[in-house]
């Protein structure tokens, strides 16, 4: 499993399978990420667990012999066109594929015929197998010019559309080009999904889902799109993965509660903080505050409370949760009716952060009103307190 940034890239161009083969040592299927619930079933040599790539999680080892993993037919895997993406660490060559490749990934129209596949092949070119919507025999090939070093992690692309393949190799171009694909109208061929060819027409994962064309090595991010992804969005996807991971945080001023008047005027205040997690993920988060007290005197801190969001799912911190020490705990108790400082927010990605301020006269009603949207400060990997 790569970073969550790669993750967020690839979820921003809706894969309608999405495999990061992060899942647990020992587990027999493989999650699907994407909105669609494609559960792999894991059979044969694959092992979960192992070191991912670029800081990380981990990724999956597929012993070049029996191991794979089979996603059973769908209508959301049968696109007219088609990005196939993956990174891969190819430990070279086994004895199954003398003259045949190594499978990425491949998805069956018939029984042991491709429909479409990315592979690699005993000389290390990226293959890719592309059958067309009039073809009757095997689908032709398109063959990088570039080739993956063995043992070294590598992050392929392959795209399909109106008879044109394009191979990408760690974000860049392959010297193949546009590379013609003859046949049919443009269009994958496609294989309905019925009860009888849920399995042998599905997705196989680091194999075929019947035949013996295993990978050799390791795999990691998996995906697949309905659409063709531009040069510029694979560049992206690849240089997500290099970014250094920091936090973002967030300090926001809030003021709650009844004031006297001896250090802002007479009222009720309140404070609404907004956050907003805008991309296609989940992440996680989390918030303290830091009372602040007159007279230069530093106020107490309390203790981080951990939160989660799930994609473009939004959250409040209000008074009410500020004054709550089930939420914010201090080392001592806080015994007051009023209080300001600093809410503090912290991520590992980029949140949307709205503080609304309202105040209140003597008859309670609202005599103000501001908003103000809080900027992110980056603080560098490694800084965050334990």
């Amino acid at each position: 499993m790569a970073s969550q940034r790669f993750a967020n890239e690839v979820m921003r161009d809706g894969p309608v399978g999405y495999w990061r083969l992060g899942d647990i040592p020992g587990s027999t299927t493989a999650s699907d990420e994407s909105d669609y619930g494609h559960t792999g079933q894991v059979t044969g040599g694959v092992t979960f667990g192992l070191p991912g790539f670029h800081g990380g999680d981990t990724a999956a080892l597929f012993d070049g012999a029996t191991g794979r993993i089979i996603v059973p037919n769908s209508y959301e895997l049968n696109p007219c066109q088609i990005t196939m993406e993956a990174k891969v660490r190819w430990d070279g060559p086994n004895d199954f594929d003398k003259t045949i490749g190594q499978r990425i990934i491949e998805k069956s129209s018939y029984p042991q015929q491709a429909q479409y596949a990315l592979k690699i092949t005993p000389t290390g070119h990226v293959q890719v197998d592309i059958r067309t919507s009039s073809a009757t025999s095997n689908p032709p090939e398109a063959t990088s010019i570039n080739q993956v070093v063995q043992g070294v992690e590598a992050h392929i692309v392959a795209t399909y559309k109106h008879n044109v393949v394009r191979i990408y190799l760690n974000g860049i171009p392959d010297p193949s080009g546009a590379i013609p694909m003859p046949g049919g109208d443009g269009t994958i061929s496609r294989k309905t999904p019925t009860p009888q060819n849920m399995i042998e027409s599905g997705v196989g994962i680091g194999n075929q889902t019947q035949r013996d064309r295993p990978f050799n090595g390791l795999i990691d991010e998996v995906a697949i799109y309905p659409t063709v992804l531009s040069e510029a969005r694979v560049r992206a996807h690849y240089q997500a993965q290099f970014i250094e991971e920091g936090l973002f945080q967030y300090a926001v001023k809030f003021v709650c509660g009844k004031s006297a008047g001896k250090i802002v005027a007479p009222g009720v205040y309140f404070t609404a903080v907004n956050v907003h997690n805008p991309t296609y993920t989940a992440v996680g988060l989390r918030a303290k505050i830091a009372v602040a007290l007159p007279g230069l005197q530093p106020g107490p801190v309390s203790q981080f409370y951990d939160a989660k969001l799930g994609p473009d799912e939004a959250m409040e911190i209000d008074c009410p949760d500020l004054f709550n020490p089930e939420i914010f705990k201090f080392d001592k108790p806080m015994k007051t009716g009023f209080l300001k400082g600093f809410a503090v927010i912290e991520s590992k990605v980029e949140l949307d952060v709205v503080a609304v301020y309202t105040a209140a006269g003597r008859e309670r009603q609202v005599e103000t009103l501001h908003t103000e949207r809080v900027p992110a400060r980056r603080l560098e990997a490694g800084i965050r307190e334990a």
